[in-house]
């Protein structure tokens, strides 16, 4: 599935394309800069290096102090992005609805998404902080959206996925460049996927259940588009539903087939989606694991397990039981040489009056937040054009 190039979906593009990479496109066809601004990132993570030169950003190091000894791990304003704005000021056309790229963000939360998921850690865009109206100038402070700075709620207990904590490279950042090679549709699940995986880490420690399901959803967003890209709808509903294919084939036209096949596609199959995404982009294990309470990798208990995860999702969004207790409890960690428990110990666990026997709990939230990551950084490789 491959879209028009851009100068070919002018329309498309103005509506339904993820803005940064429409600003990125835009750099590369249009010499005017129509503005300049500099958004705060904010981590708990300590970072090295800078970016330079990526399209219409860049990311500085804002080498912050932290305010306690030792506590270079707070929440805090890292990084800063700067946007240089190559889109002209744009009037939304109210008199349809546009939402098919609509994730709840703009440039700046897009490119912390992004940066996010291919690092692996906690980055959120706060509001604009400076603005400048050329090239020559010093910028002006802005604070038109200060109330709404990103505020890390506290922790109570041990972390629920310690790598949160890690120090990195900016330099480590290669696949964020070729946001601007990926057909339109594809950069647009990518993006939405990235969305759901950097809020996942965001509220991990503090809702443990509700990251549980925006992490599946990263993993769905970008399982419809695979999977769409594999066969088209027609394809789709005769594979899932053969009688029901049939009846519209036998008894209407092929227009009225095509159009029941798009309706439903978006609700066919999705567990089977789901599953085949995990497995066939599945990551390489931690490489650095404890001596006991490991997950199995090995494909046939991977994919039971997977299976079961998506069971607790749909126990959860239609019938209101949250992911299981042990599964949302921090990891146990026995030894300081070696890291926290992958999945929860014992024949069976249980809490609040509900009970689990061991294989309903195959793993624990930072495991699978592994999984989510090297799937979707698996995928977004295979989206990257490759030459000749």
């Amino acid at each position: 599935m491959q879209d028009p190039p851009p100068s070919e979906t002018s329309s498309v593009l103005e509506r339904n394309a993820p803005p940064s990479w429409r600003n990125w496109h835009a750099s590369d066809e249009e010499k005017t800069i129509y503005g300049v601004s500099e958004f705060p990132l904010y981590s708990d993570a300590w970072f090295m290096s800078e970016l330079h030169d990526k399209g219409p950003y860049a990311v500085l190091n804002a080498l912050p102090r932290t305010t306690h000894s030792g506590g270079m791990h707070e929440w805090k304003p890292a990084l800063v992005l700067r946007v240089w704005y190559f889109l002209r000021g744009e009037r939304p056309d109210m008199s349809v609805t546009s939402k098919k790229h609509y994730h709840g963000g703009w440039i700046a939360d897009e490119v912390a998404a992004l940066l996010s998921l291919e690092l692996g850690l906690r980055i959120v865009a706060g509001p604009e902080s400076r603005e400048y109206s050329g090239e020559s100038d010093f910028g002006r402070p802005r604070a038109h959206a200060a109330g709404l700075l990103p505020n890390l709620p506290p922790r109570a207990g041990r972390p629920q996925i310690a790598s949160l904590f890690d120090s990195r490279s900016l330099e480590e950042v290669k696949l964020f460049e070729t946001l601007p090679t990926l057909p339109l549709s594809a950069a647009t699940a990518l993006i939405k996927s990235a969305r759901s995986y950097q809020q996942a880490l965001w509220i991990a420690d503090t809702t443990p259940e509700t990251a549980w399901l925006l992490l599946v959803s990263a993993v769905e967003i970008a399982a419809g588009y695979w999977d769409g890209d594999r066969m088209t709808s027609v394809e789709k509903l005769e594979r899932s539903k053969a009688n029901l294919f049939a009846f519209l084939r036998d008894k209407s036209d092929p227009d009225l087939l095509e159009r029941v096949a798009e309706e439903l596609h978006p609700l066919i199959g999705a567990m089977g989606k789901f599953v085949s995404f995990c497995v066939t982009f599945k990551p390489e294990p931690p490489a650095s694991r404890p001596t006991f309470e490991k997950v199995d990798f090995a494909n046939r208990a991977f994919k039971d397990a997977i299976t079961t995860i998506y069971n607790h999702r749909s126990d959860a969004l239609h019938d209101g039981v949250p992911f299981p207790a042990p599964m949302c409890e921090p990891p146990q960690q026995y030894s300081l040489d070696e890291p926290p428990a992958e999945c929860p110990g014992g024949l069976g666990a249980a809490s609040h009056g509900a009970s689990w026997v061991g294989k309903d709990c195959p793993m624990h939230l930072h495991i699978f937040a592994h999984i989510v990551r090297g799937a979707l950084l698996n995928w977004w490789n295979t989206l990257v054009p490759q030459p000749g």
